[in-house]
C-alpha cells in the first residue's frame, strides 16, 4: 500500500529520481564547493533506482543496506521535514537528502528555529547540534582577510544569503567549511565535517503557490442593507451558521458543496477569507459537541507546487502557529487541505479530535469562511413547501413526570396510560376516554415520547386494522399525524419524530375522500369497520380519539425500524445480515431493495420517494465517525511485525530497526485515523452525483442511491462507521414489559455485569438473604433508585415474610437511621386486592409473592402514577405506598438485595476485575 501511495505521490514532486534541472542546480558561492561536490558526485553516479520517491514501505526501508541515515517524516510548523533519527557526518547528511529528492535544511527564516524545536525530534533526545546547508559569509559580506571573520551565511541549498547578529570566526578552520546549528547558543558554528550530528531534509521549493491576494474581492451585489444591517439577498443559497470564537474570529460554516477554488472565491465574495488552520481554530472546534464533527470543510491551506510546504493562503500576515503535529495524507495525491473533527477515540489516542488531510482540490466539500466580524445576516427563511418539514405547529415535548430519566429515559409503567396493541412491529397506545383536537392529540402523544399515527405505506394500514388474532384492534376515528400547513395548503405531510415525508399516493382513503382538497386540514383514520382502515380529512379543531405509536423494540433511532422494514417486505433475516455485513448489494432481491427504501424514509433521508433531504444527510454524515478497522487485529499484526523486525537487529542495528517499528506504527494509525475522514469526504463529494441516480424506480430509489455510493472504494460498508449511539434512544420499553406493572428496565441499564464489593456484603442470619451493608449513593453513580441495584445484578430489598421484613428493617435502621428506605417494585392486584412484590432481580411479574405487612396508603390512589413502597425514619417498622418523586427517584440512597448465584460469582477468589466493582 505504501509503495502505491508513493507512486501516486511522485507526480507531485518537483524533482525526480533521475535528477532534473532543479536537482542539478548548484550554488557557485565560493564556500559551497564542498556541498556542490558531494551532490554532483552522487547525481553523476546514481541510477534511477537509487532515489526514493516520497515515503517507502517500512520493510523496504529496513532492508535497504546502502549508506543512508535512518529517519522519518515529521511536521514542523507548516512544513514536512525528513528527520534523521541517528547522527551522521556532513557528507552522509547531504547524500541522504539528495537520495530522497530533498535538500539539507536551510534556516532562512528566524522563526524556523522555534518551529524546529517546538517538539522533540524523536523519543530519545532533543538534538543539541543540527547540520545545515549553510556556508560562511556571502557575496555582500565576504571573509575579512585580517580577522578571518564575517557576519553572514549563504545557504548552499537555496542560494540565499542571511545576515547574522553575531560574528563567525574561521581562523581555527580551513576549507571545506561545514556548519552546524548549536541549540544552546542559538547560533550557527563552523565545525569539522566528520563530526556526527542530527539533520533535517526539506523540499527545494520555497513556498506553495497561492492565488493572488488581489483576487479576493467582496461582491457587494450579494447583499442588501435593512435598518443599517447587512443581509444576504434571499436569492443566494448560502445555508449555514455563524460561530463567534473567543479569539475575535467569526466563522461561517456553510452547507454549500464547493471545490477548493470555489470555496475561497465564495468566501471572498462574502467579505471573508477561507478558514486558516491555526491554534485558534483548534481551540474553537476541537471539542465533543463540535459543529465540525464528522463533516469535512475546506481550509485556506494548500501545498500546490511544493508538496512538503503548507501555507494558509490569504493569511500572509498571520503568524499564529498550527501546533497539531500531523497532516494526514501527505504522501497521497491532493494539494488542498480540508479539516474535520473526529470521534472521542481520536482524543484518547492522539490528544485531539481535529484532523486535517490533503485532498484533491476538485473534491466537492463544504464551504467554510472566517473574518474578524460577522459580515452579513441571513433573512429568516420562509417555509419551503417543497420540503416535508412540519413548521408552525406545537413543539413536541416529553413530560418528565411520565419517565425515568436516568440512566436512560424510559416510560414508567406503560400500562397505566391505556390499551396497548403490538402489531406491524409497532407499539400502539389507545388512550381510553380521551378525545382532543389535532393539536391536543399531537401534544399528548409527544408527552409520552410517542407520535400520532402515520402510514408510510398501505401495508401498515392493513396491518393496524388486522392485528394478530389474539389482539383486539382499536375501534373508532383516530387522528393521524398527517396534515397540511396554513402556509402550504394542499401539501399533506406526516408530522412525526421519525418520518419526514409527504403522504404517498398509494394510501387507502375512504370512499369519496379527495386528499387534493386539503385546505389547512388534518388527516384521521377511520377504524370503525372491522378490518377496514381508511383515511379522511377533517377540520383540525374537531375532537377525535387519540392513538399514539412508536416503533416496537428497544434501540437507537435508526436501529428500531429495521425489523418493521424487513418484515413488511418479507426479507429473510439471513439475507438482511448478509447485505449488512458484506456490503455486496449485487444479489439483493426486490424485497431487500424496498427494505432499504423503507429504512431511508424512516430516517427522514428521503421524501417523495426520490428526493433527498440534504440537511438530514449532512447530519447523518456528521455521525460517520467510528472506524471499521479492527484495532485489536491491527495491533496483533503490528506485534508480529515488530518481533520479525527485531530479528534483524544484529544485521541492521538497533536504531534502524527501532525506526522501522515506529514508522510502521505511524502507518497503521494513519490508516485508522484517515478512514472516517475519507468516508466523510467521499459521502459529501458523491451527494450530487448519486442523488441523480438513473434507472431506479420510486420503490427502490434509495437502494440505487446506496449502490451508487458503494461504487467508491472508500465507502464500502460505510454504514458500519455510523455512530448509532449519537441518535435518540427509544423510550418505550420492550414488548414483554409494556403489559406488565413491573419493569426490569431491560436495555436501559448502564451495565449489567457489575458486582457489589464483597467488603460491603452482609447476610441476614445464617441462611437469610444477602444485602448491601451500606446504602448505594445513587447520585454518585448517575443512576436511579429503580436501577442502581439492577445494575449490580440485584434488586431493591423485598421480604417474603413478616419476620424477614422486620429483620431487614432493623438492620437498615442500624446503619442509616434517617434514610427513607426504598423497597422493591410492587403492584396492586385488583383481583386479589393485595400488593405483590415484583422481585425485579428474578421475575418482573410474580404475583405469588405478596407483600407480607400492612401498607399505609397516602397521596394518589394505588392504581395511579408510578408507585413506590417506602419506610420513613423511625424505630417502628412501617411501610407505605407513595407516588414516585424526583427526590425518591434520583436523590435517595438505596440498599440492595442480591441472589445467591451473584454473590457466589462476585466473591469467588476475587475473580472479578477491579473495574467491575462500582463505587457506592
Amino acid at each position: 500500500m505504501e509503495i502505491i501511495k508513493s507512486l501516486v505521490f511522485s507526480a507531485l514532486l518537483i524533482s525526480t529520481a533521475t535528477g532534473t534541472t532543479e536537482s542539478k542546480r548548484l550554488n557557485y558561492w565560493l564556500y559551497c564547493r564542498n556541498y556542490n561536490l558531494i551532490k554532483k558526485n552522487l547525481l553523476d553516479s546514481a541510477t534511477a533506482s537509487d532515489f526514493i520517491i516520497g515515503k517507502r514501505d517500512s520493510e523496504v526501508e529496513l532492508l535497504d543496506n546502502r549508506d543512508r541515515a535512518v529517519g522519518t517524516f515529521v511536521k514542523k510548523g507548516n512544513k514536512m521535514l525528513f528527520s534523521s533519527l541517528e547522527k551522521a557526518r556532513y557528507d552522509i547528511a547531504v547524500k541522504t537528502c539528495v537520495y530522497r529528492n530533498l535538500q539539507l535544511l536551510a534556516l532562512e527564516r528566524p522563526e524556523e528555529i522555534n518551529e524546529i524545536y517546538l517538539s522533540r525530534i524523536n523519543e530519545y533526545e532533543d538534538p543539541e547540534f543540527l547540520w545545515t546547508s549553510a556556508a560562511p559569509c556571502s557575496k555582500s559580506d565576504p571573509l575579512d582577510a585580517k580577522t578571518k571573520s564575517c557576519s553572514s551565511v549563504t545557504w548552499c541549498s537555496s542560494d540565499v544569503a542571511t545576515r547574522l547578529d553575531y560574528t563567525l570566526y574561521l581562523g581555527r578552520f580551513s576549507p571545506p567549511y561545514c556548519m552546524i546549528y548549536r541549540r544552546s547558543s542559538r547560533q550557527l558554528e563552523p565545525t569539522n565535517c566528520t563530526f556526527e550530528a542530527s539533520f533535517f531534509c526539506e523540499m527545494p521549493c520555497s513556498k506553495p503557490k497561492c492565488p493572488l491576494t488581489d483576487e479576493c474581492i467582496k461582491d457587494d451585489s450579494l447583499f442588501e442593507v435593512t435598518k443599517g444591517k447587512s443581509f444576504l439577498k434571499s436569492g443566494n443559497k448560502f445555508g449555514g451558521k455563524w460561530i463567534r470564537s473567543s479569539h475575535n474570529v467569526s466563522y461561517f460554516l456553510g452547507e454549500k458543496q464547493v471545490d477548493w477554488n470555489e470555496n475561497w472565491k465564495t468566501c471572498c465574495s462574502l467579505g471573508l477569507k477561507p478558514i486558516a488552520l491555526t491554534d485558534s481554530l483548534t481551540n474553537q472546534f476541537d471539542r465533543a459537541d463540535s459543529p465540525m464533527q464528522g463533516l469535512v470543510y475546506w481550509t485556506a491551506m494548500t501545498r500546490a507546487d511544493c508538496p512538503f510546504e503548507f501555507e494558509n493562503c490569504f493569511h500572509s500576515n498571520a503568524t499564529e502557529p498550527f501546533s497539531i503535529p500531523t497532516i494526514h495524507g501527505v504522501f497521497q495525491e491532493g494539494s488542498c487541505v480540508a479539516v474535520t473533527v473526529r470521534d472521542p477515540s481520536a482524543k484518547v489516542y492522539l490528544g485531539y479530535r481535529l484532523a486535517v488531510k490533503t485532498t484533491a482540490c476538485t473534491s466537492k466539500l463544504l464551504l467554510a469562511c472566517e473574518g474578524p466580524v460577522q459580515t452579513f445576516r441571513m433573512k429568516k427563511r420562509k417555509i419551503n413547501c417543497k420540503l416535508p418539514a412540519c413548521t408552525g405547529i406545537a413543539e413536541c415535548v416529553m413530560d418528565d413526570s411520565n419517565f425515568l430519566t436516568q440512566p436512560f429515559r424510559v416510560l414508567l409503567v406503560p400500562q397505566r396510560f391505556g390499551n396497548w396493541t403490538i402489531s406491524c412491529s409497532h407499539s400502539f397506545l389507545e388512550l381510553p376516554n380521551e378525545y382532543g383536537t389535532w393539536d391536543e392529540a399531537y401534544t399528548r402523544c409527544c408527552s409520552l415520547g410517542m407520535d400520532l399515527l402515520s402510514f408510510q405505506n398501505p401495508i401498515k394500514q392493513h396491518c393496524l386494522a388486522n392485528p394478530p388474532k389474539a389482539v383486539k384492534p382499536p375501534e373508532g376515528q383516530f387522528w393521524t399525524s398527517g396534515r397540511d400547513l396554513n402556509a402550504c395548503r394542499g401539501k399533506l405531510r406526516w408530522c412525526t419524530g421519525y418520518l419526514n415525508d409527504f403522504l404517498k399516493k398509494d394510501l387507502i382513503w375512504k370512499a369519496g375522500e379527495h386528499p387534493d382538497s386539503a385546505n389547512n386540514s388534518c388527516v384521521y383514520v377511520d377504524l370503525s369497520k372491522p378490518k377496514m382502515s381508511g383515511l379522511a380529512l377533517a377540520d383540525c379543531s374537531e375532537k377525535k380519539k387519540i392513538l399514539c405509536e412508536a416503533p416496537a423494540g428497544v434501540g437507537y433511532k435508526l436501529q428500531v425500524p429495521a425489523l418493521f422494514c424487513r418484515k413488511i417486505y418479507m426479507v429473510k433475516e439471513a439475507e438482511a445480515y448478509t447485505l449488512w455485513n458484506s456490503g455486496d448489494l449485487s444479489q439483493a432481491g426486490s424485497g431487500a431493495k424496498k427494505m432499504v427504501q423503507c429504512l431511508a424514509e424512516f430516517a427522514g433521508l428521503f421524501y417523495s420517494s426520490t428526493k433527498i433531504n440534504k440537511q438530514i444527510y449532512l447530519n447523518m454524515v456528521s455521525k460517520i465517525i467510528a472506524s471499521t478497522i479492527d484495532l485489536q487485529k491491527m495491533f496483533a499484526i503490528m506485534t508480529n511485525k515488530r518481533d520479525w523486525f527485531r530479528t534483524y537487529k544484529e544485521t541492521y542495528g538497533e536504531q534502524k530497526v527501532q525506526n522501522m517499528i515506529e514508522d510502521m506504527s505511524k502507518n497503521t494509525m494513519e490508516d485508522f485515523y484517515l478512514e472516517p475522514f475519507q468516508l466523510g469526504t467521499e459521502l459529501i463529494n458523491k451527494l450530487d452525483d448519486c442523488s441523480a441516480t438513473p434507472d431506479s424506480g420510486e420503490a427502490t430509489f434509495a437502494f440505487g442511491f446506496v449502490q451508487c455510493l458503494l461504487q467508491s472504494k472508500e465507502l464500502q460498508r460505510f454504514w458500519k462507521a455510523y455512530n448509532y449511539q449519537s441518535d435518540l434512544f427509544s423510550v418505550i420499553p420492550a414488548q414483554d414489559e409494556i403489559s406488565s406493572p413491573c419493569l426490569k428496565f431491560q436495555n436501559y441499564l448502564q451495565n449489567t455485569f457489575l458486582c457489589i464489593p464483597p467488603a460491603i456484603l452482609a447476610q441476614i442470619g445464617d441462611s437469610g438473604p444477602f444485602i448491601s451493608s451500606v446504602p448505594i449513593n445513587v447520585q454518585k453513580v448517575n443512576t436511579s433508585s429503580y436501577t442502581a441495584c439492577l445494575e449490580r445484578r440485584g434488586s431493591l430489598p423485598y421480604a417474603e415474610t413478616k419476620e424477614m421484613f422486620f429483620q431487614l428493617y432493623s438492620f437498615f435502621r442500624s446503619v442509616a437511621p434517617n434514610l427513607t428506605i426504598i423497597w422493591d417494585q410492587a403492584f396492586f392486584s385488583s383481583n386479589d386486592r393485595v400488593f405483590a412484590w415484583c422481585r425485579s432481580d428474578l421475575n418482573p411479574f410474580n404475583p405469588s409473592d405478596r407483600v407480607p405487612v400492612p401498607i399505609a396508603v397516602k397521596g394518589a390512589a394505588p392504581t395511579k402514577d408510578p408507585l413506590m413502597l417506602i419506610s420513613l425514619p423511625g424505630p417502628k417498622p412501617n411501610l407505605r405506598v407513595v407516588s414516585a418523586t424526583e427526590e425518591l427517584l434520583y436523590q435517595t440512597d438505596v440498599f440492595c438485595r442480591f441472589p445467591q448465584p451473584v454473590v457466589t460469582e462476585c466473591t469467588a477468589n476475587n475473580s472479578m476485575p477491579e473495574w467491575a466493582y462500582w463505587p457506592y
